[in-house]
């Protein structure tokens, strides 16, 4: 690896070891409850709860959050200090237009850009969004566990937000396999083997020496793939006391990324 490929990866965990430190608690996001009846219909069709009962945020908590993780950006980020201020100033100051902007970022498919008046790359914009509204999905993801049935969702997709996984877990004793959210860091069961992004049944995998627990496995169909850490192979005290972290497992294999980038695959969650 190279120096300025090494320099890049130390800032990336740096930067995520400073992002990891802006939470939200409960109280900053209001759900109305489903019925039973509006749960189980999203169980049969496969609906995303966020879908059923989006979560809604006070404007005050979410441009709070904004700043601070602008505030990183600008940390590790220096060269995109005036874009990042333009953006800011430029924000809604009217409570209604605030609250709007708000609902929108926890809307899928809901596109900001338009939106906003400052000059603003949309890489930027979606990287400083999405930034902010984790924190918020993260905390949406714990209240909503009592809602379904990771054992039995068994889709190519979050149960919670209905994002594509960004990781993934085989089970050390039965061998099943887990798929993890990066946004709102739930894992659901899905099927042993196959790409859970375009549904192939065939899926290869390769692992890098010194890095044996973990694969990746990849998709000639759909050029996609999954970084996995495999359980069977994992010491009794690496998985003890739930320490097993898998936003750190993928912040922290972002060499195995660049490898599988390097042979023309993508991690499908970009989509």
């Amino acid at each position: 690896m190279n120096m300025k490929n090494q320099a890049s990866q130390q800032m990336f965990l740096d930067f995520n070891r400073e992002f990891a430190g802006v939470t939200v608690t409960g109280d900053m996001i209001t759900i109305n409850v489903p019925s039973q009846k509006s749960l189980e219909l999203a169980k049969e069709k496969k609906i995303p709860l966020i879908n059923l009962c989006p979560p809604r945020i006070k404007p005050s908590d979410f441009f709070a959050v904004l700043n601070k993780v602008a505030g990183i950006v600008r940390k590790y980020k220096p060269e995109l200090k005036d874009e990042l201020s333009g953006f800011l100033a430029a924000l809604p100051g009217e409570v209604e237009a605030q609250e709007l902007f708000v609902s929108q970022a926890f809307t899928p498919g809901a596109n900001l850009t338009e939106k906003i008046e400052g000059d603003i790359s949309p890489e930027t914009l979606t990287f400083l969004l999405s930034h902010t509204v984790k924190p918020f999905m993260k905390e949406y993801g714990r209240i909503m566990s009592s809602y379904y049935d990771p054992e039995q969702w068994l889709k190519g997709t979050c149960p919670v937000c209905g994002g594509k996984p960004t990781f993934s877990l085989l089970n050390k004793d039965a061998g099943t396999r887990y798929l993890y959210c990066g946004l709102c860091e739930v894992k659901w069961r899905y099927r042993r083997l196959g790409c859970p992004y375009c549904g192939d049944n065939e899926s290869q995998f390769f692992t890098v020496e010194g890095l044996e627990k973990y694969r990746v496995y990849f998709c000639d169909k759909c050029r996609g793939y999954i970084k996995t850490i495999n359980g069977k192979i994992l010491s009794e005290s690496y998985l003890a006391n739930d320490s097993l972290d898998l936003f750190w497992e993928d912040v922290n294999t972002v060499q195995l990324d660049l490898l599988a980038m390097q042979e023309g695959y993508f991690n499908q969650r970009v989509d």
